[in-house]
């Protein structure tokens, strides 16, 4: 890691708690190393996180993040009442993806696991996985391989079975696999046709939320196409 600085520090940059930025890093949400149980945290995802304007309005509840992604995907959400659908798909003509990414959080609760390097590509061949972020890197032509880790959404109520099936271990950023954890309501919409991948604005959010700095920057590329695709359609 180029340019460490501590968790203290981060913090203060931040005008964080330290143990707010502790769980980032934790996470994943900020990129971070754990030497000796001692958090060091890279200063440039720090200032640039510091740079970024905060998130205007409330965070969308997992239905409306879904929706949003979807429409952002060029899906349409099932069962979306039609004056949501109108006021969401306004949204993200208006704000982009990029802008609406730190509301959309909601879309699943980020759990990291260790896993045998020779379980993962049992996880990522389980059905109850919609594989995501770098798994799914080729869905949207990101240029990016990855076959020592996944990441993907699980049903809720599938979380603790799966985590037992692939003898699961809690971890830190180090982990191998990342699993976000839907509502069941949402998931049984998710899974229609049998998808097996993430949508595609899905796949790119997850991406920004990498450890590995390439992995971010493909999916900021990835989400300025979406939302130039999503303008030059509304013309």
């Amino acid at each position: 890691m180029r340019d460490p600085v501590s968790v203290p520090d981060a913090a203060r940059l931040l005008k964080l708690s330290p143990a707010r930025v502790r769980l980032m890093a934790s996470k994943g949400q900020l990129p971070a190393a754990k030497i000796a149980d001692r958090w060091l945290v890279e200063r440039a995802a720090v200032e640039l996180r510091r740079k970024q304007k905060p998130p205007r309005g409330r965070r969308f509840v997992p239905r409306n993040a879904w929706a949003i992604v979807l429409l952002a995907s060029g899906e349409q959400p099932p069962a979306l009442d039609p004056a949501d659908r109108s006021r969401l798909r306004k949204a993200v003509a208006l704000e982009g993806l990029r802008g609406l990414a730190p509301r959309l959080a909601a879309r699943g609760e980020l759990s990291i696991y260790k896993a045998h390097p020779g379980e993962i590509a049992h996880v990522l061949e389980d059905e109850a996985l919609l594989v995501s972020g770098i798994s799914a890197a080729g869905s949207i032509d990101a240029g990016l391989l990855s076959g020592r880790e996944a990441d993907g959404y699980v049903a809720q109520s599938q979380l603790r079975n799966f985590v037992a099936e692939h003898v699961l271990s809690p971890a830190d950023v180090d982990g191998n696999v990342r699993l976000r954890a839907v509502p069941d309501e949402i998931w049984m919409s998710l899974k229609l046709d049998d998808r097996a991948v993430a949508p595609a604005a899905a796949v790119a959010l997850d991406l920004t939320e990498e450890h590995d700095p390439r992995s971010r920057a493909a999916g900021e590329d990835a989400l300025r196409k979406i939302d130039r695709a999503n303008q030059k359609a509304l013309r």
